[in-house]
């Protein structure tokens, strides 16, 4: 009997979590590099934590059982209710603004299509306590640097960003009511992607609304939306390169969001979003915290990583050591497995293999494993006490001693 993954769930191979990490890596040192604080949660959350969310229709998209406690619980999908629930029991002792990180894995059960899979790494990057424009800005800057450590250049990508209290003004004056404002929001989000959406728009608001809406979406008055505007010019007080285009298209489908909302997008629109997420001011108290502002994005590996490999960024060959050492009679191995002892004792990733091959074999294979730098341990160079090294790139050669090693 064969045994096979999961519909929409991934084996990693050595050489597909090798790419993993070094997108993960990425994630990591922005994060860093930016003052976030890494946290994570349990992968098994009670289920009226993500109903309270999102309502109760979401547990169709979710992983959930009754537990052997008779407890409803699921799978997360996300991490924004964890960390709310988090900030909440200990919102008093923490300093503000809050910045966190973490990269976690979530599940979903929902329709595969490319880019998307039922079970998939994200990160994802919070800063809680902070209603300034600047901190939006940052939470941009910080995933356009994760990008570009990547190898992803400024005009790669574009930043898609619209502001949900305009939005909400915009509505207001064409005379739609608060609690019709979510079922166009959803039409407005889905605009190009489904043909059916300008119909619906203009059923709901007739065609002089509907026209005023799509005038909107093809020329953003900037003018308009003050708030956008301050976060923009902040974005470009982080330095930040890619093209920031006003698109009131963008309005995230999540009903929590309450201000700036964005996308980030491939310059050729081939994909879906690489990135996404805005400011959700109300979120944390109507899930049993405190009143405090917050906001965050999320960033997948899958969508990325089909960007990554379209852009042939993707390393072809991720290095598993750095040194091999060589010996070249079964009298030196050994000697060899001590170089080895002392170069992993100095942070030195290295290896030597377990019998004696063939010099050329040996040679082969510690290049197939990424390796810089060949130790061969010869008779006549271990006598005079140093051994040979090899550039296993440009071949050349030369004597060291022991004692430097």
């Amino acid at each position: 009997m064969r045994f096979q993954t999961l519909p929409g769930f991934r084996d990693f191979f050595p050489e597909d979590l090798a790419v993993r990490r070094w997108i993960e890596s990425a994630w990591h040192r922005a994060s860093r590099a930016a003052g976030f604080a890494e946290i994570d949660g349990p992968v098994l959350e009670g289920l009226d934590l993500f109903t309270a969310k999102s309502g109760p229709e979401i547990a169709g998209q979710l992983f959930a059982f009754t537990d052997k406690g008779g407890r409803e619980v699921a799978l997360r999908p996300e991490m924004t209710p964890t960390l709310a629930r988090m900030v909440g029991a200990r919102a008093a002792a923490l300093p503000k603004p809050i910045k966190w990180y973490s990269v976690p894995e979530f599940y979903r059960y929902e329709k595969m299509q490319r880019g998307r899979l039922r079970a998939f790494y994200q990160w994802n990057l919070d800063v809680i306590g902070s209603d300034e424009p600047a901190a939006d800005a940052e939470a941009i800057a910080v995933a356009l640097d994760a990008l570009r450590l990547l190898g992803l250049a400024a005009d790669d990508v574009v930043v898609r960003i619209n502001d949900r209290r305009f939005v909400a003004r915009a509505l207001d004056a064409l005379g739609v009511a608060p609690d019709g404002a979510p079922e166009l929001l959803g039409l407005i989000d889905k605009l190009e992607r489904d043909p059916s959406a300008g119909a619906k728009l203009e059923a709901k608001l007739g065609a002089k609304g509907a026209a005023a809406l799509r005038a909107l979406c093809d020329d953003y008055p900037l003018a308009r939306a003050e708030e956008l505007g301050a976060v923009l010019d902040a974005c470009r007080e982080y330095g930040i390169t890619s093209p920031l285009l006003p698109d009131f298209r963008i309005v995230r489908g999540l009903a929590y969001y309450t201000g700036p909302v964005w996308e980030i997008f491939d310059r050729g629109r081939e994909l879906r979003a690489v990135a996404g997420g805005g400011r959700y001011d109300k979120l944390i108290e109507s899930l049993g915290g405190p009143k405090l502002s917050a906001l965050g994005f999320g960033m997948g590996d899958v969508i990325l990583g089909e960007l990554l490999a379209e852009k042939k960024l993707v390393p072809a060959k991720m290095p598993r050591v750095e040194v091999a050492v060589l010996a070249v009679t079964p009298e030196l191995a050994p000697e060899a497995r001590r170089i080895v002892a002392r170069l992993r004792a100095r942070g030195i990733a290295a290896e030597t293999p377990y019998g004696v091959p063939k010099l050329g074999k040996a040679l082969r294979a510690a290049d197939d494993a990424g390796a810089l730098r060949a130790l061969i341990v010869g008779p006549e160079e271990w006598k005079d006490g140093t051994v040979l090294e090899r550039d296993l790139k440009s071949g050349a050669e030369r004597k060291v001693a022991f004692d430097e090693l």
